[in-house]
């Protein structure tokens, strides 16, 4: 009696294709944001490649990897957040540090020798 391990001898991979910059029913922006999010699965002829062997049957496997590119093409869709970056302090974080240290400057000048 043989305790080999049993291989799975049914071919159920799949793998998924996509030309990202002929695909003309998506917004150009979106495409661009495909391209740059998911620069790791972009080939250089420009094929977004997809494959899937989690299942035993090659029909679940061509739903996961369609549900995979759903997944990927609806979180390229949200335009990204515009952030604002702080150039410097504010008015009134300025006018406060200039009032603290005048009145730094007026304890400091108060501390001067006594005359009797």
């Amino acid at each position: 009696m043989s305790t080999a391990c049993k291989v799975n001898k049914v071919n159920t991979k799949v793998e998924l294709r996509m030309r990202v910059k002929d695909a003309h029913w998506l917004p150009f922006e979106v495409r661009q944001r495909v391209i740059q999010n998911e620069s790791n699965r972009i080939n250089k002829d420009g094929y977004l490649t997809i494959s899937c062997q989690e299942h035993r049957t090659q029909f679940q496997n061509r739903k996961t990897a369609l549900d995979k590119l759903e997944d990927i093409l609806l979180k390229s869709y949200p335009r990204p957040k515009v952030r604002k970056l702080r150039t410097g302090r504010s008015k009134s974080a300025k006018k406060r540090n200039l009032d603290d240290k005048k009145q730094r400057g007026r304890v400091k000048q108060s501390r001067g020798k006594v005359d009797y």
